[in-house]
Parts: structure tokens; C-alpha cells; sequence
């Protein structure tokens, strides 16, 4: 340590005792005192003011203090906040209003951001960016903000009005000639370098037209990589390829391997390249057409009710179909090949979608809940979407823990589905309606719903009171708006089986017994509320005559209460609340001319002398 001390203080000597390193020394010290000294003048000069050699956009804004420049900076952002950009491409033009995308200067952050420029930094750096302002100007931006949204909007649009996607060649069959289409180039709008530029744009005082940087796009496939693809095709279509199975033999023609011809599109690195390959559905289509007569079709096993409830499964089978995905292989190497132009077809299982196994697995033994209800056989286009509702609904099977929807598994209820017009409650009036009638099926099934004690999702009564209903136990439905849904919340799956005659329809669950037990209560009808009739004069009657079109219903308040039991064990408490608005009565009044009564016919009676 001592000698490295000593060491240094020699080289200390040495440096002191060279005149030209002292006059090194000292000049360092002597620029260094003076840069020193310019910048507490310089600092001292701009304390509280904008920098000498600052400007926003062209407007010099040095030497003035915060409040001066807002000033100016006010004006500046006045003008640009209304000046309007033309975007340019060729010939065509779009105009950029400022207020379509809402921009705004903001001021104060503007001059803010001119006022640290010399006053921000380390000491060193201040002093340098107060320096190089003496000599060389800086201009800086307006803050700009503006509505992204609407900003990308329109970028987006001015891009899809110019961009143009690259086409690549295609290999084209024509009447049985292969043919090699040209490859175009393509273009589209650099959306990153527009953005750039617009925002450049608004906040200049000069630029009001912005050319769009525009990109060409090439081709991935051009005409010089499709050659030996088209080679390739030309074979493939030169020969028709024979299908055999046993003794059956079919042929399938030149024109329809050229139907079947496709490419798939690969990339290898930078490289792109066409694969060509058969339409797989196509020839699937073609085979399931072909083999009609020599596969198989699966059945699957189906549930049977017997007169007692108990449920009986009729076994699945198995089927054969053609072996497609092999089929498929051999077709196209049999296309590729110019020689061998033949295809042995095979036969796979085709499984049952409900096998015997799955079934019984399912436990579907026997009925656990049941309920009818009644209608009017005369009305006639009402049971016909009852029975076709019921049709739809019949075979349904939940799963445990799945939710039921009606609307769900019924769909939408349509003329095209051989639904027809009849009386449906619609916005509390009765009106014709396509698939009336569906309230019927839908309360019918809250019933069994409600005695099966599943739990209930969601359950909606009627606008207004319907007697021939359960009370406080109807349901309505309608597609897009009031569902009925339930949950299996049993281990069991649940067969729904429909039932309809003339004038009733029956709902029954099958499943597994769970020893259920449901405990109602009904409270009410309370709240009872009126509304007068409607009274509609009607001239074509004779006055002091009425007739009472539609019957008037009270409106009402009913609350039910279930228990669930379940093996002896309370499983839930629900409370099914329903209000029913009132409805009018519709009475027809006749406003016409009174009868006028037929004279009584009066006997004619001869004059007789009378003796005197």
C-alpha cells in the first residue's frame, strides 16, 4: 500500500511539473467554469420560461412563460382541431374530419411538454439541451388524443376498400382439360405506417394530404411450382377407377374423378407448395349411395313399456358399412396410378349410437310419475300441435344432473315443422298463433315435473287465470321468451314417454324408484282484482242487443308449497308463487236501428142483418 501511494503522488509530480499538461488542465477548467457559468446565467435567464429555440409545430413558443404560450398554444390547437385530412390512393380520396373521430389538443400537457426541454435531466444534461437551443432549434408535437375506436374504424375501412388480396395459380379442370390459372399480385394499406401518418397529419400545421403506404403482396404460388402438379391431374383424370365388393362392380367415370380432384395447400419453410387429394366427403357421399343395397344399418336399443310400467330394453345391433377412411386411401392411390385403376372395397362394424350395455347402465326401470290433463276435441288445429308437440317430446331422455329445457329439445315452433295457427296467450290476449296449443303439453309436463319432485329451474304461470288448469300449477312456453327447465338430480336417467288421444295427454317419467314422496300445499286464491269489459259497439245489431264474445277473468294471487321426500329424507322446500292479471270480458253492443214489429193479421168478418 505504501509503495502504490508513492507511486501515485510521483505520477502526480511528473503530470504538475509538464508545462503542456498544465495548460491542459487548466483550459479543461477554465471551459468547464465557463459552461458552468452560461448555465446558471442561462438558467436564471429561462426559470420560469420556455427555452429559447422551442417550438410546437412551427409555433415559437421561447422565451415566454406558462401562461403566454398557452395562449398561442390555445390558437394553434384551434385550427387543428378543424382541419380536415385527405387520405390519397390513385384516384380515389377519403376525407378525415376531426370531429368524426373526436381530437383534441391538450394544451396544457403541450406546453408542459415544451417547458421541460433545458429544464429536466441531470445537471450535464440541462446544461447540454440549453446549449445546442442557442444553435439549433427543437420542435416538438401538440399532445394529441383522440377516439381509438372510431380512429381504427376508419383505418379499417379505408383498408378494406383498397386492399386486394394475392390469388395464387390454380390448377383448373375444363371439359376434361387441365389447365394452370395465372397468379395475381396483391395489395393492402400499411395500417401501422397510415396510423403514423394521420397522427402526423393532425397535429402539423402544413400536411393536409396523406398518400396511403401501400404494400404489394405476392403470390405463395405462382405458375412455375404447379408444372408437376398438373402432370399429376392429367393422369388422375385420363382413366375412370373401377369399385368392386364381391360380385358387385362399379365404375366410376372420368367426369367424376374431376369432380372429386382438390388440393390442399402446404408450407415447407418458406416454401409453398399444392398437395393434390380426393373431396373426402364427396366420395363418402358417392360410396353411402353406392352400397345401399349390401350394408347394414345399426339399430339401437330401444326402451318398450309394458301395460305394468316396468320398462324392458329390446337389444341393439350392429351394422356394416363400407370401410370409408380406407376406401378413400385406396381411391386416391388408385387415382395417382395410371396402371392400376382398381379399388377392392371393405366392410366395417357399423356400432349401434345405443348399445344393450349402455342402456342398462342407464337404469330405466319403471314409471315414477305421471299426470293428465284435458282438452277440447273440437278444437281442431290446437290438438294437431298438441299430438305434434307431444310426437317431439315423446322419447326424450335426461341425463343425472343434466338440465331439461322445452324449448330446448322442442325448437321453435314453425309452419315448416306442420305447426298450425290456433289460440295462444300472447302478451295477455288470446290470439291465434303458430304451434297454440303448446301451454297444454308444457303445464301437463310441470306436473309430472312437480310430483316427480325433481327440481324445478325455471317454471313461469300464465298472464291470466285458466280454470281447466291445476290451480297455481300451470306452465307457459313460448320460443325466445318463457322456458320450463327442470334437473335430474338423481343417479337415474329419466325416459319421458308422451301419450295423446282425442281429448287428453298424458306425460310420464321412467326411471329409477327413489321412493319419492311429495307434500303440497295450495294458499289462495287471494288478491283479487277486476277490470271492466270491453264494450264494443257494434251498429249491424239492434240497439238494446249484447253479446258476450270473450269471457273476463279476475285476477289473482296463488302460492303453492311442495315437500320432497326422498327414501324417508326431506330433500328440499320450494314455493311456486303465481299471479294472474285480470282480463277483460268482451261484450258486443248493438247500436242499430230497433226491430220494427210485423203487423198482427186482423180476421175479416161479413156485416148480418139482425131480425127486429
Amino acid at each position: 500500500m505504501i509503495g502504490a501511494k508513492a507511486d501515485l503522488n510521483t505520477r502526480i509530480k511528473n503530470i504538475i511539473d509538464n508545462p503542456s499538461a498544465r495548460v491542459a488542465i487548466i483550459t479543461a477548467a477554465s471551459i468547464l467554469a465557463v459552461l458552468l457559468l452560461l448555465g446558471i446565467a442561462d438558467a436564471a435567464l429561462f426559470a420560469n420560461k420556455i427555452h429559447r429555440g422551442v417550438t410546437v409545430s412551427g409555433v415559437d413558443l421561447g422565451g415566454m412563460d406558462k401562461k403566454e404560450a398557452l395562449s398561442k398554444v390555445n390558437k394553434l390547437a384551434g385550427g387543428l382541431e378543424k382541419k380536415s385530412i385527405k387520405l390519397e390512393y390513385k384516384s380515389r380520396v377519403w376525407k378525415v374530419d376531426p370531429q368524426d373521430i373526436e381530437v383534441r389538443i391538450d394544451r396544457e400537457k403541450t406546453v408542459q411538454n415544451a417547458f421541460n426541454i433545458g429544464h429536466q435531466g441531470g445537471i450535464f444534461k440541462s446544461i447540454g439541451d440549453k446549449i445546442s437551443l442557442w444553435f439549433k432549434p427543437r420542435d416538438t408535437r401538440p399532445i394529441l388524443t383522440y377516439d381509438k375506436e372510431r380512429f381504427n374504424l376508419l383505418v379499417n375501412k379505408v383498408a378494406k376498400d383498397v386492399d386486394i388480396p394475392a390469388e395464387d395459380a390454380q390448377i383448373k379442370i375444363v371439359d376434361g382439360r387441365v389447365a394452370i390459372t395465372s397468379s395475381k399480385d396483391g395489395r393492402q394499406v400499411n395500417k401501422k405506417s397510415l396510423i403514423n401518418k394521420l397522427r402526423g397529419a393532425m397535429v402539423s400545421q402544413d400536411i393536409y394530404r396523406v398518400s396511403l403506404p401501400i404494400e404489394v403482396l405476392r403470390p405463395d404460388i405462382t405458375e412455375d411450382n404447379l408444372d408437376g402438379v398438373k402432370k399429376t391431374v392429367t393422369e388422375m383424370v385420363k382413366y375412370p377407377i373401377t369399385l368392386k365388393y364381391r360380385e358387385s362392380t362399379w365404375e366410376v367415370s372420368v367426369r367424376q374423378i374431376a369432380d372429386w380432384v382438390d388440393f390442399v395447400k402446404t408450407r415447407q419453410g418458406t416454401h409453398w407448395s399444392l398437395n393434390v387429394v380426393f373431396d373426402k366427403d364427396g366420395i363418402s357421399k358417392y360410396l353411402e349411395d353406392i352400397t345401399k343395397g349390401i350394408v347394414t344399418e345399426p339399430k339401437d336399443a330401444q326402451f318398450n313399456v309394458g301395460d305394468d310400467d316396468k320398462v324392458t330394453i329390446i337389444p341393439s345391433s350392429d351394422g356394416m358399412k363400407v370401410d370409408l377412411e380406407k376406401a378413400y386411401n385406396d381411391i386416391l392411390d388408385a387415382g395417382k396410378d395410371s396402371d392400376k385403376r382398381e379399388v377392392l372395397l371393405s366392410m366395417t362394424a357399423a356400432k349401434a349410437k345405443l348399445s344393450t350395455e349402455d342402456a342398462n347402465k342407464m337404469n330405466i326401470k319403471e314409471k315414477v310419475s305421471s299426470f293428465t290433463t284435458f282438452y277440447n276435441p273440437a278444437q281442431a288445429s290446437r290438438v294437431h300441435n298438441i299430438q305434434l308437440l307431444s310426437s317431439v317430446l315423446d322419447g326424450s331422455i335426461v341425463a343425472p344432473n343434466e338440465v331439461f329445457s322445452f324449448n330446448g329439445t322442442i325448437g321453435p315452433r314453425t309452419a315448416e315443422k306442420g305447426y298450425q295457427e290456433a289460440p295462444a296467450i300472447l302478451n295477455g290476449k288470446l290470439v291465434p298463433s303458430l304451434g297454440g296449443g303448446v301451454c297444454q303439453v308444457g303445464t301437463t309436463m310441470f306436473n309430472t315435473i312437480f310430483f316427480g319432485g325433481y327440481e324445478v329451474i325455471e317454471r313461469h304461470n300464465h298472464s291470466f287465470y285458466i280454470s281447466h288448469y291445476p290451480l297455481g300449477r300451470d306452465a307457459t312456453v313460448s320460443w325466445g321468451g318463457p322456458d320450463l327447465k327442470f334437473k335430474n338430480d338423481t343417479p337415474a336417467y329419466i325416459l319421458i314417454k308422451v301419450k295423446t288421444t282425442a281429448s287428453s295427454i298424458t306425460v310420464s317419467f321412467y326411471s329409477t324408484n327413489q321412493n319419492v314422496k311429495v307434500d303440497y300445499t295450495t294458499e289462495g286464491p287471494t288478491n283479487f282484482r277486476d277490470v271492466p269489459p270491453q264494450i264494443i259497439e257494434d251498429p249491424a245489431m239492434p240497439k238494446g242487443v249484447s253479446k258476450q264474445e270473450e269471457e273476463g277473468f279476475s285476477g289473482r294471487d296463488v302460492i303453492v308449497y311442495r315437500t320432497v321426500y326422498r327414501n324417508g329424507a326431506e330433500v328440499r322446500k320450494d314455493k311456486f308463487f303465481s299471479r294472474y292479471v285480470p282480463k277483460k270480458a268482451v261484450i258486443r253492443v248493438g247500436t242499430g236501428p230497433e226491430p220494427i214489429p210485423e203487423p198482427v193479421p186482423v180476421e175479416n168478418s161479413a156485416n148480418t142483418d139482425t131480425a127486429q
